[in-house]
């Protein structure tokens, strides 16, 4: 999975450097904030320096649990001009996914949420994929720089 880690993160790196006020978060079994990661570091060490600060483990995605610490310790980094952009792929080792929390996310971000998946057709074994999917304003399969491109055009048009 370290391959789709760094490509995730390449893809945060672009984001946050396209759009103003951006913070970025990557999470595992909990949830961390990489801004600053991002702006003190070229991306290819950017990455490794996140990668090496949040090792991966065995089955211990908790999505769950990272919505949880972020609306906690981050809750006000999110208002009605807020675009909250989940990157994955919607697995979460039958951990709970706090859907709750999506929610409430959503409406403090006026509804502007988005779960934008690295897979198409997530929804088997441990996916919560299709229970996010009616709690997002759109899903989109991003596998390279123009699908992300096309996904947040996508997403900051229909504001």
């Amino acid at each position: 999975m370290r391959h789709c880690a760094e490509f995730l993160l390449h893809l945060i790196y672009e984001l946050q450097d396209q759009v103003a006020k951006a913070r970025s978060f990557a999470f595992i079994g909990d949830i961390e904030e990489i801004s600053q990661d991002f702006t003190a570091y070229r991306p290819e060490a950017a990455v490794e320096h996140v990668l090496t600060r949040l090792p991966a483990g065995y089955y211990n995605t908790d999505l769950g649990h990272s919505l949880d610490s972020f609306c906690r310790d981050y809750l006000d980094a999110v208002d009605h001009r807020t675009t909250v952009i989940l990157l994955g792929d919607g697995r979460n080792n039958f951990n709970d996914p706090r859907l709750d929390l999506v929610q409430a996310l959503s409406a403090r971000a006026a509804g502007h949420l988005a779960e934008s998946g690295v897979a198409p057709a997530v929804g088997s074994g441990d996916s919560d994929m299709p229970d996010y999917l009616p709690l997002c304003d759109g899903v989109h399969e991003v596998g390279n720089l123009a699908q992300l491109a096309a996904a947040v055009d996508h997403l900051l048009t229909s504001r």
